[in-house]
């Protein structure tokens, strides 16, 4: 059984490594479809493994009060430089321990970022503590029959996942989605399936992107040493299976859910 301390630890460097800047602009537009479920936007704002702060930019500018939170240093080091100006603070914490007094967001966003919490009901009971009565909850999760799902189970053959640590796709099982968040006292959810554009001249030119802004990726390549060139190799075939540009619509869904009166 994995050690979720010593995940947490791991996990807080692994999210520091690469050039993330990169993947953060190739995500960007979920981030904005996250910022357009809600174009009135006001009060104060949680938004929950920030990254480098596409969303809470994005927020920041249509009038909220935001709260970035980040487990890396080093993404909360990128998002401050990124957002400053903006009404944005930033705070390196875990998200399964967030630290703030109950009821003080009007809103809690997360842009492919707490699905990656070992813990999947500690992280749901801390944004429904947080919320205010009336709050809303939206976030994006991969789904497993899409791409990254497939890549991510392809990794896995290469690098198993830790035993006894929350499995990321679950968050894109609708089932599984919504007896989470109902169990966690959440009411009226929605979940919308859409897509996100991965296009690169080859599949080559993809994993060496991946490698470079992609921390994940990047920390695979170190763990793996001369085995890396094997996973990678079965990726791109899975991007393009005839060798020729990789054309994927990623698919994830986008879910919305609230704490009643």
């Amino acid at each position: 059984m994995t050690d979720l301390n010593e995940f947490t630890a791991g996990a807080a460097r692994m999210w520091g490594l690469a050039d993330y800047t990169g993947l953060a602009e190739l995500l960007a537009p979920a981030s904005a479809r996250l910022a357009d479920l809600l174009p009135t936007i006001r009060g104060r704002v949680l938004d929950l493994a920030a990254g480098t702060g596409t969303l809470a930019a994005t927020v920041a500018g249509r009038g909220a009060t935001v709260d970035a939170v980040d487990l890396s240093p080093r993404m909360v080091e990128l998002g401050r430089a990124r957002t400053a100006g903006l009404d944005v603070t930033w705070h390196e914490r875990d998200a399964q321990q967030l630290a703030f007094p109950e009821r003080t967001f009007d809103t809690v966003l997360s842009s492919f970022g707490m699905i990656f919490a070992p813990r999947p009901d500690r992280v749901l009971a801390e944004v429904r503590r947080v919320l205010r009565p009336g709050g809303a909850l939206a976030f994006t999760a991969w789904t497993p029959q899409g791409f990254m799902g497939a890549m991510t189970e392809r990794m896995r053959e290469w690098l198993p996942a830790p035993a006894g640590i929350g499995d990321p796709l679950d968050w894109g099982r609708e089932p599984v989605l919504r007896t989470r968040l109902t169990d966690a006292g959440f009411t009226a959810v929605r979940v919308e399936r859409t897509t996100l554009p991965w296009h690169f001249d080859s599949g080559p030119a993809m994993t060496r992107f991946l490698r470079d802004h992609s921390p994940a990726h990047h920390a695979s390549a170190a763990a793996l040493g001369e085995r890396a060139g094997g996973m990678f190799a079965a990726v791109e075939r899975l991007a393009a299976p005839d060798g020729g540009p990789v054309r994927v619509e990623a698919e994830y869904l986008v879910i919305t859910a609230g704490t009643g009166a």
